[in-house]
């Protein structure tokens, strides 16, 4: 945070110090949406092959075994490889936990140590060991000569790419590539298909909730309306929100989807949006809150209510006085915080005076 000085106290702009608050609650949200689904004291493996979740790489143990690729659940990276070198990989759909297997000869399962020697129908690629995007560098990548190095997911692959690999620009809306799936060039070029419903095309049908039962025979969007793509214009594409229910499901299509283990990454539940938003629903009365609630636990009801009106007053205090600094000079100073807190306190004192408060003894 850049910080400047006026009349000999350092001073902060209202913008820089909303800026690293904004970052922070994003980065909150962040982890709330990948392990809101996570049990960290579980391992995964009784759930067999898990149809989406967290997902690990101890690069540690994949060094010293013989380098061999194997990914383990969120709670075994937190309980049986604690201090070691550990990615994230996201999310990835259809994958068993490794942790304590063959893969690992000198790890046990701290967990579940009763494991089959190898789970066979585990995919794995050169994420699990360190490496991403076709230039198969790490990430983060110490000897990149710049700062840029934004990542995106492809939801058919699930590697992760580098935005400036892509072979095609972003999205010029800012933020938009964020509200978006990609799918990248090699999965385009081995799907073909897929290119009839790249956004730029503009070739794909409104929104269809049913179309393989809306008639006997239902027709084929693709045939009705594109042509054929020249393979020398496949490449990444771009799919907004909601373009699995634009999908083509007339029985030719479905049966393709079928034919080339597409059809459940087509469906709706499977949308990496999807696990997010059940993950975020889950830590609602998670984190922050249930550490709060498991520091009221020793209080009677009514200094819980106390606790609480405190914390609501100065949410709504601090709110008040960063906007009000945003409206004024535009900087933040020690005196500044000063005069808040002092106010917090007057306005604290004013209450008490003002405001019967029941005794301790009080029940209700």
């Amino acid at each position: 945070m850049s910080t400047t000085e006026k009349s000999g106290e350092e001073i902060v702009t209202y913008s820089e110090l909303l800026e690293q608050i904004d970052d922070e609650e994003a980065e909150l949200d962040r982890e709330r949406a990948l392990y809101g689904n996570c049990d960290t004291d579980t391992c995964t493996y009784s759930q067999g092959y898990v149809k989406r979740q967290a997902l690990f790489v101890c690069i540690t143990c994949y060094k010293n075994g013989n380098e061999q690729f194997a990914g383990v659940c969120a709670a075994c990276a937190y309980h049986c490889h604690q201090n070691h070198e550990v990615n994230e990989l996201y999310t990835r759909r259809f994958f068993r936990c490794d942790c304590g297997n063959s893969k690992f000869p000198n790890q046990p399962c701290k967990i579940c140590p009763n494991k089959d020697p190898e789970n066979t129908a585990n995919k794995y690629d050169d994420n699990f060991r360190g490496l991403y995007c076709t230039c198969k560098r790490p990430y983060p990548d110490k000897e990149s000569p710049t700062d840029e190095d934004t990542m995106l997911q492809c939801m058919i692959c699930e590697d992760w790419f580098h935005s400036q690999h892509l072979g095609v620009p972003l999205p010029m809306e800012e933020n938009e590539s964020d509200q978006m799936d990609m799918i990248c060039q090699t999965c385009v070029n081995k799907h073909p298909f897929l290119s009839h419903y790249d956004e730029s095309r503009a070739v794909t049908a409104p929104p269809v909730e049913n179309n393989a039962v809306a008639s006997s025979t239902p027709l084929c969007l693709l045939n009705s309306n594109s042509g054929n793509v020249n393979s020398n214009e496949l490449h990444t594409i771009f799919l907004r929100d909601g373009w699995r229910k634009r999908l083509c499901r007339c029985n030719q299509c479905c049966k393709l989807y079928d034919d080339v283990n597409l059809t459940v990454v087509f469906n709706d539940d499977d949308a990496v949006q999807e696990y997010e938003k059940q993950a975020l629903a889950k830590s609602e009365n998670l984190d922050g809150d249930k550490l709060l609630a498991d520091s009221l636990k020793g209080l009677d009801h009514v200094k819980k209510l106390e606790v609480l009106q405190g914390i609501n007053d100065f949410k709504k205090s601090l709110g008040d006085f960063l906007r009000g600094k945003a409206n004024g000079d535009g900087v933040l100073t020690a005196g500044d915080v000063t005069t808040f807190f002092a106010g917090l306190q007057e306005k604290r004192k004013e209450q008490q005076r003002t405001t019967f408060m029941p005794p301790d003894s009080c029940k209700f």
